[in-house]
């Protein structure tokens, strides 16, 4: 076990490293590209952060796992609303957003209640994964279309010149910027994918160890775990105050668990649901999607008071699953 533990704090460094890199290059892209950062946030981010959930997820489900898959799709939903959201606003307020998400909301929550819908009898099939699967290049192919209407001019000269810090970086040219905040997004990725590997593996091993059960690992353990890119990118983007980042990401990536993880799994596997999961788990999943619509939609910002609201209640979520 104390292998396990040295390994999970080796992975909690990588996933803040990635993070990092993650965030610092993805929003001088967005500055540069003259795209709004929370596009960025709701597709290079949230697809590289959510990059563990599909591998966690599709590797468990090939495996026979199928409760591991579906306890870490829900958690994760969970936990980035409840964990992401609540922990990084709870440092750093957000009062307004400078970007309409009127329309990401609609796909998130409509999303979600057509996921529970699916899952009522028991199953995903084929048929309703590669619906959901379908879901995901549709959404994708709006944000694109989108990012290119907003954008004017995306590779002029005019751009505000963005330091770094590194001089052999800020004397080059807005394209070849691009291509270097570009690999450091990219790498941020990797070494996310790399930490919550490292972290989750580390953490599931502490957890067999003291005989745990697979849903619940899938709930608590591996979600939490495929979770921490996305922490630890909400945790760093609230410091360096790329708000529409973390939210983008957070919406983002509860769309890319259903559509992107849970829509191949379907179409590549089927899988079937439990009574528990069905009635309790997936409920308090859209209990979390509603209350971030509500309240995204009603103010656009989010305070300390709610924030710590939804951080309790993923808290008070994970300890009914532990126990019960």
């Amino acid at each position: 076990m104390f292998i396990n533990i040295l390994l999970f704090v080796l992975g909690l460094f990588l996933l803040y490293l990635g993070a990092s890199l993650l965030v610092g290059g993805s929003s001088r892209i967005a500055l540069m590209l003259k795209v709004s950062p929370i596009i960025v946030g709701l597709t290079i981010v949230a697809f590289g952060t959510s990059s563990p959930e599909f591998l966690v997820s599709f590797v468990a489900a090939f495996n026979g796992n199928i409760d591991v898959a579906i306890g870490n799709i829900i958690g994760s939903n969970i936990a980035n609303i409840g964990l992401v959201l609540g922990l990084s606003v709870i440092l750093m307020p957000i009062p307004k957003l400078g970007y309409s998400i009127k329309k990401e909301l609609y796909w998130m929550t409509a999303v979600s209640v057509i996921f529970w819908i699916f899952a009522m009898n028991h199953e995903i099939s084929h048929i309703e994964g590669v619906i959901l699967t379908l879901g995901i290049i549709t959404f994708t192919t709006i944000l694109i279309r989108q990012s290119l209407r907003e954008r004017k001019n995306p590779l002029s000269e005019e751009v505000p010149p963005i330091e770094t810090g590194w001089k052999i970086v800020d004397n080059l040219t807005v394209k070849s910027k691009i291509i270097v905040f570009g690999l450091a997004t990219l790498s941020g990725i990797i070494i996310l994918g790399y930490g919550s590997k490292i972290t989750i593996d580390a953490a599931t091993g502490i957890a067999l160890e003291l005989g745990v059960s697979q849903i619940i690992i899938g709930l608590t353990m591996v979600a939490f775990g495929t979770s921490l890119p996305e922490l630890a990118t909400g945790i760093i983007s609230v410091i360096k105050k790329e708000n529409e980042i973390l939210i983008g990401n957070v919406i983002g990536s509860n769309l890319f668990n259903i559509l992107g993880v849970a829509g191949p799994i379907g179409m590549v596997f089927s899988f079937s649901l439990s009574d528990h999961v069905i009635w309790f788990d997936f409920p308090i999943m859209l209990v979390f999607t509603i209350v971030l619509f509500i309240v995204l939609l009603w103010k656009n910002g989010i305070g300390r008071l709610l924030s710590a609201i939804l951080f309790a209640g993923y808290l008070g979520y994970i300890f009914w699953v532990v126990t019960h």
